[in-house]
């Protein structure tokens, strides 16, 4: 199996060097770049073309959050994780509004920052269930105009019953292999499920898929 190749963004060189120290010793992931801005984290993802981007929030000339929410517009198949050293209920919800998959401390653990990394690229959503709801309620409630909950479209009354559970499952924070477990699914039928719920919502990736299932009502 191909490693994890993964891009650091963070403005302190020692916090950049703590996290390589920490990935080097896992042999399923590659380090392949860093960066200490959000314009250079842009840059880096566009030349490199990580599976993971492990994204600091306060960062000079863009933010984590800004530059989250280009580089999933550019690049929707690279995952972001945020690392930070705020545990706020608050930056948990801008992220996921930006379109990150997982929020860590910084003082998370090697092994729960391996874990997470192998989930994310798995195709996990590690963000907890309640938060996740929190910023669909946010994203209705107090959006900006360009963010109003969407009108259902034509495609998401044909989601299946069984793409609806998966769908269920995914806003739960499950990888394909999670999920397949869960519902005696092979891993790969579990893929193509999730391919059709995002093509059929119109979402870019998984995290857009469940926030759009939140926001229409398809998941209680």
């Amino acid at each position: 199996m191909e490693p994890i190749t993964v891009l650091i963004v963070d403005d302190h060189t020692v916090a950049r060097e703590g996290l390589r120290a920490m990935l080097d010793t896992d042999p399923q992931v590659q380090v392949v770049g860093e960066a200490a801005d959000g314009l250079e984290a842009l840059d880096q993802v566009a030349e490199l073309h990580p599976k993971v981007v492990l994204m600091d929030i306060k960062l000079p000339r863009m933010d984590g959050l800004e530059a989250t929410r280009h580089l999933k517009a550019d690049h929707p198949n690279t995952a972001v994780i945020m690392i930070t050293s705020y545990d706020d209920d608050a930056l948990v919800v801008d992220a996921v509004r930006a379109g990150a998959a997982g929020y860590l401390l910084k003082d998370a653990s090697r092994d729960l920052l391996s874990h997470t990394i192998g989930a994310i690229a798995s195709g996990g959503l590690l963000i907890k269930a309640t938060l996740l709801r929190k910023a669909v309620s946010s994203l209705t409630h107090a959006a900006r105009p360009d963010e109003a909950a969407p009108a259902k479209r034509p495609g998401v009354d044909e989601l299946t019953e069984r793409e609806q559970m998966v769908l269920k499952l995914l806003a739960e924070g499950r990888t394909n292999k999670e999920i397949g477990d869960e519902l005696a699914l092979a891993e790969v039928t579990v893929k193509k499920h999730v391919q059709s719920i995002i093509a059929k919502l119109g979402a870019s990736d998984r995290t857009h898929a469940a926030i759009t299932g939140l926001r229409l009502g398809l998941i209680e």
